[in-house]
């Protein structure tokens, strides 16, 4: 007679924060999540402003911003419901001993800020937290399915790395990850002067060098300096840097008028 197995040998292996990102990710049925261009840049009235994106650099909040990336990536349907125990959520960003008081503690601050900024609101379903959805914008208005001026953010984010050991969520710093959807933003060959930074994005020159230098040395973007004639120059040129991003997340396919013209 063969004894019933009661060691914890005979269970399945806890999930790991690769398995439950997948398990986020393919529940949508997607392989990319839509983000509207308002997150990162507004115009009104003629004037371009920096969108909500701005709120998570000055605060140095990766965390607060992957763990909204998740929610957008889970968000595929209505009632664009994106509530998980904060255990999984820790488990996905890879926070130290997710079933602790501490990483859960984490999650639930980090939702507070995206509760603050109004791009998600809380309810209560019994004695656990739900948050929904609302609009890109912080204007705290519904949350609808993007139709028009967004941006596709790769799955391969959650799901591709340089080694199997890590993904690129894991890996890409703010400033790397705030440049990666800039870029994804933009056209092929795009040009931002980073001084612009500020205007264009709320976000610092200083910002914007670390994120492209950090994403080139990963192999993430090529960098294209492109010379043209500055009458006013001492040496009658200047030089703007052009970007374009590589496997797994471009080339998008598509150039700019500049390059178009060059060719």
């Amino acid at each position: 007679m063969v004894d019933r197995m009661t060691s914890r040998e005979s269970e399945g292996n806890p999930a790991t924060s690769h398995d439950t990102v997948d398990a986020i990710a393919e529940t949508s049925g997607r392989k990319a999540f839509p983000l509207r261009r308002v997150f990162l840049q507004q115009k009104r009235d003629g004037e371009t402003r920096p969108g909500p994106l701005a709120r998570f650099v000055s605060a140095g909040d990766r965390t607060g911003l992957l763990l909204y990336f998740l929610a957008l990536t889970k968000a595929s349907q209505e009632p664009w419901d994106v509530s998980l125990h904060s255990a999984v959520w820790a488990r996905a960003l890879g926070l130290p001993l997710p079933d602790t008081a501490t990483a859960r503690g984490r999650v639930s601050k980090a939702w507070s800020r995206l509760v603050d900024r109004d791009l998600v609101i809380r309810a209560r379903k019994g004695r656990l937290a739900s948050f929904t959805l609302l609009c890109e914008d912080g204007s705290g208005s519904l949350y609808t399915r993007p139709e028009r001026a967004f941006v596709k953010v790769p799955h391969d984010l959650w799901a591709k790395g340089p080694v199997a050991s890590k993904r690129w969520y894991q890996l890409l710093t703010l400033p790397e990850l705030v440049f990666l959807v800039i870029a994804l933003s933009n056209l092929d060959d795009f040009s931002l002067p980073v001084e612009r930074g500020p205007d264009y994005y709320g976000v610092s020159a200083d910002t914007l060098l670390r994120g492209y230098s950090g994403l080139q040395n990963h192999g993430l973007v090529v960098v294209r300096s492109n010379a043209f004639t500055a009458p006013l120059s001492p040496t009658g040129l200047s030089y703007e840097n052009r970007y374009t991003l590589e496997p797994p997340f471009g080339p998008v396919g598509r150039a700019s008028k500049a390059r178009s013209r060059a060719r």
